[in-house]
């Protein structure tokens, strides 16, 4: 299911009732899109795909399709792969069978390979590599209605954000709100709002980091009257950046809760140099599995 933008900030809005004058509306836009980013790095979304080997020992991660250097980490392999329609039984490559971090310089380009020291897939097999992924943002809900912005300079599929009544190149997704959708002449276009395709059970959970780090924010403007995004009048500026620090602290907890994550979760080792209970990871290579009470 997806989620708009509008939908988490409503709710945010909801959370920190009272207070939303305090933060503009972009700047709640941005720390809501900010809590999808952390949340993916808590509980990655993942991506399956098929790929055909080339009967060497070495696969580049830039032909995967979603991979995304400095955040993906491939959780398993199987293959060759099942064939589904034939209920055939899936097969996982071991641990010790493969690694994600084998780096090496290939036409004078530096390239993250799968390196597998003990297979080598010939063009005719297939490996099916799972990989951990961010949530995406894309254009979602109903299309604008038609908005006139002289010399607006936007062509379609551009990230954009709105501040007040005025449309900006976002330049990165992680500053947007808004996607072109239709540019009608110079001065005319139409947008959809950003829309992400989080889990439905965790959607309260993201509304509580994001208004957690709302109040963050919103602290950290009353510690600094010079903060631009906060609108200051006449109050304890001390007393109501500990109000907020306080709030923010309770939806972190309410947020770590539900994932199992902070101080609430006790964590033990797994065991001590054994292969048996490791796996691959990014960016050191392999870490060892810890089990922990109240994981997910």
């Amino acid at each position: 299911m997806a989620f708009l933008l509008s939908v988490y900030d409503a709710q945010v809005n909801n959370l920190i009732a009272g207070d939303t004058d305090i933060l503009s509306q972009l700047a709640r836009w941005r720390l809501e899109v900010s809590a999808i980013e952390r949340y993916s790095n808590d509980a990655p979304d993942h991506y399956s795909e098929d790929v055909t080997g080339d009967a060497g020992k070495y696969y580049a991660m830039s032909n995967l399709t979603n991979w995304s250097e400095g955040f993906s980490r491939v959780t398993q392999i199987e293959y060759p792969a099942a064939t589904v329609a034939s209920d055939e039984t899936p097969q996982y490559l071991e641990p010790e069978d493969w690694q994600d971090d084998y780096w090496a310089e290939i036409s004078g380009t530096h390239t993250r390979h799968i390196w597998l020291p003990n297979h080598a897939p010939a063009a005719t097999e297939t490996m099916r590599i799972t990989y951990t992924v961010p949530y995406a943002w894309t254009a979602g809900g109903s299309e604008s209605a038609a908005v006139t912005q002289a010399s607006h300079g936007f062509s379609v599929n551009d990230y954009v954000y709105l501040s007040g009544s005025t449309y900006t190149a976002a330049g990165d997704i992680r500053n947007a709100t808004h996607q072109v959708t239709t540019v009608t002449d110079a001065s005319t276009f139409k947008v959809k709002i950003l829309s992400t395709t989080t889990p439905q059970e965790d959607f309260f959970a993201l509304c509580h980091l994001a208004a957690g780090l709302c109040c963050q924010a919103m602290a950290a403007g009353f510690s600094k009257s010079s903060d631009s995004t906060i609108n200051l009048d006449a109050v304890d500026h001390r007393s109501k950046a500990s109000e907020y620090s306080r709030r923010a602290r309770e939806f972190f907890a309410l947020y770590e809760k539900h994932l199992g994550l902070g101080a609430e979760q006790k964590v033990h080792a797994a065991g001590d140099f054994v292969d048996w209970d490791t796996a691959p990871g990014w960016p050191t290579g392999r870490k060892y599995v810890f089990h922990g009470e109240g994981t997910r």
